[in-house]
Parts: C-alpha cells; sequence; structure tokens
C-alpha cells in the first residue's frame, strides 16, 4: 500500500470505530467467529498493514468467542462460549466490561499523546499497542513485537532491562524518525532491518508518497461548517473527522479571547486558515494536524511565506504555524535551525481540542 491508502485505511477503521462506537459497543460487536465487522477483526486483519501482530493467541483480545465448544485452558476462564483471562473476571459479562474499560482508557490516552500511562493499562501488550497506534494521530510506528522493538532500541543505545517501558522505547524511535519519512516509511526501514525478514504483513512493503494538494482562490467567511463529511477516495467513502475546521474555532475562539471581541478574523481568505487583522500589522495562521510540530511546520511554512508575498495590505504581516500538540525537544532544535539558516521570522503555535 501507498501512503494515501494506508491513510484512507486508518480513516476507514476511525469511521468504523470511534472513540464513541467504542463505548457503545457490546460483546458481539468486541469479538466473534465469521464476524469480519468486529473491532477486533478490524484490529487485527483489516489494519495488518498498519502493523501487524499474527501469530498471537485469541487471548490477545482479553476475551475471546470460541470456535468449537471445547474448552481451552485449565489457567483460564471458559463458559459455554466464550474464553476469557481470569484476571478480568467471574463471568464473560464481567471479563467484558473489564477489558472495555481498559480498552476505551488506552484509546483516550494515545488520542491525547499520554503514551507513558498505556504502559500500566491491563491488556495484552501487542494488541494494546496496535490500539494506541490507531488512535495515536500517527504519534507512535507502527511496531508492535517486544523482540523487534528491543533490538531497535538497542541501536539506538538503550540499555535494554526488564523495567524498560514500550513508551520509552516508541518516544525513542519518534525521537530519531527523519523529518522526511513518515510513520510507515519508518516502519517499512526499521522492520527490514530489526524485525524477521520472512513475516508477509505488509510491513516491508514499498510506501509512496502523495502528491502535494494545489493552491485554490477562496473567498473569505467567519463561519465554519465543522459537521463530518463524506468523502470518496481511491471508491472508499470514508468519514472524515473536521480536525481542521476545529482547530480554526479553537484558534479563532483563543485569538478573540486574546485581542477581544472586536478583533477581525477571517476564515481562508484567499487559502490563508486564520487571518488576525490589528491596527499596524497582519498575523497569518496556517494550521496543520499533523502529528508533530516539525511536520506542522514542514507543511505549513511554504504557504505562509506564499500568502505574505501575495498579500496586497502594505501592513507589516506575522507568520504562524499552528498544531494540536506542543513542540517537543527535537522541534524546538528545528524551529532553531530553520530561523538561523534562513533568516525567517515565524512562530509555532499549539491549539487544544480538550
Amino acid at each position: 500500500m501507498n501512503a494515501q491508502e494506508l491513510t484512507n485505511l486508518l480513516d476507514s477503521f476511525l469511521e468504523r470505530w470511534s472513540l464513541d462506537d467504542v463505548k457503545k459497543m457490546s460483546l458481539q460487536e468486541y469479538v466473534g467467529v465469521n464476524n469480519h465487522d468486529t473491532f477486533c477483526y478490524w484490529v487485527e486483519t483489516k489494519t495488518r498493514s498498519l502493523g501487524s501482530f499474527k501469530g498471537s493467541s485469541s487471548f490477545a483480545f482479553g476475551i475471546y468467542e470460541r470456535k468449537t465448544k471445547e474448552k481451552v485452558h485449565k489457567n483460564y476462564r471458559d463458559d459455554e462460549k466464550y474464553s476469557w483471562m481470569s484476571r478480568y473476571g467471574e463471568n464473560r459479562n464481567e471479563a467484558f466490561e473489564n477489558v472495555k474499560s481498559n480498552l476505551i482508557q488506552t484509546i483516550e490516552f494515545a488520542e491525547k499523546g499520554n503514551f507513558a500511562l498505556i504502559d500500566g493499562i491491563n491488556l495484552p501488550h501487542l494488541f494494546k499497542w496496535k490500539v494506541a497506534f490507531l488512535y495515536s494521530n500517527e504519534r507512535l510506528i507502527p511496531i508492535y513485537k517486544r523482540e523487534t522493538l528491543n533490538k531497535i532500541a538497542e541501536n539506538f543505545g538503550l540499555k535494554i532491562t526488564g523495567k524498560t517501558k514500550i513508551s520509552d522505547i516508541q518516544e525513542l524511535m519518534m525521537q530519531n524518525k527523519p523529518a522526511n519519512k513518515s510513520v510507515h516509511e519508518y516502519m517499512s526501514h526499521l522492520w527490514n532491518k530489526f524485525g524477521k525478514k520472512s513475516d508477509k504483513d505488509g510491513a516491508d512493503e514499498k510506501i509512496e508518497e502523495p502528491q502535494a494538494n494545489k493552491l485554490r482562490t477562496r473567498k473569505a467567511s467567519d463561519i465554519l461548517n465543522i459537521k463530518p463529511q463524506i468523502r470518496t477516495v481511491a471508491y472508499r467513502s470514508a468519514y472524515v473527522e473536521q480536525k481542521h475546521k476545529k482547530l480554526q474555532l479553537a484558534l479563532k475562539k483563543k485569538l478573540i479571547k486574546e485581542f477581544g471581541e472586536s478583533s477581525v478574523v477571517l476564515f481562508e481568505e484567499n487559502d490563508i486558515d486564520v487571518k488576525l487583522f490589528q491596527p499596524n500589522h497582519l498575523v497569518f495562521y496556517e494550521v496543520k494536524t499533523a502529528p508533530y510540530a516539525a511536520n506542522c511546520i514542514r507543511e505549513a511554512l511554504g504557504q505562509l511565506l506564499h500568502y505574505s508575498f501575495s498579500d496586497k495590505d502594505l501592513r507589516e504581516k506575522k507568520l504562524v504555524v499552528v498544531g494540536q500538540y506542543s513542540p517537543t525537544p527535537k522541534d524546538l532544535k528545528f524551529i532553531e535551525y530553520l530561523k538561523s539558516l534562513l533568516n525567517i521570522e515565524f512562530e509555532y503555535e499549539s491549539v487544544s481540542l480538550n
């Protein structure tokens, strides 16, 4: 799969299994024999190209429906239909509710970028970290096998002990990810070098970069529609959350709070995401949904320079890149490097959706 196809696949998963869907999910919707629309089937099989944990037992899900009536193992609990890890409860309903509660916690921490808290969640780690990646806004690397992760970490100089956390290895991998590679390209590179070469689950597929969109002219507006939209991409209708527009609205709210209700804030005038008018200067804000500040800056800076050059207003123009997450130490170094090398004045600003 190329980069766009992988993005489409992730959109498809999130369309089917939003956090709200998971909260309302029944045991039958979570896992089931011959049901190809369950949460577990999506995580393990339909999204295998987004990182595989093929080969693990069905207990990776915490609870599962058996194909046969025979009970599985004396150290686990069973009834006439389901088997589950005994630590989750005395019966299927209790076990499922505990698994579901842990699953919801994993998703909420992943969405907020609180990855260190995921280490302590009571779910099998292969399944847990695959789920975390799917809801992480691509702020994790989709490799889940502990043996492979340990090899990667040692290559980057981390001494592996029994107390080494997967979140620490994930952070180390992201710190060493080249800025010009997607997490999928980087995963492919790491897997080819440190994973099992015989694995054919898609980890070693060549990833192609999507082409950039062309600029277009738009009229300004002071309102936005943030309702989810349906887009058709590669013969697939996908629900796409309007995170970009939500960030624009959150930014406008922040600007009005800072500069007052009388401030003039326009959306998308000649493609400028947000434009703030001040007596002596203008501020151009370019909003990006990339998972790291450096990625947002890489995508936005050229656009901001073009907008500034093209705008006919004679007032001073200030350039600001906007993303959802605060810059990491590596992001800050990248910002300093760009400013010193290119002699360009710009700022990065994070806007929370929480």
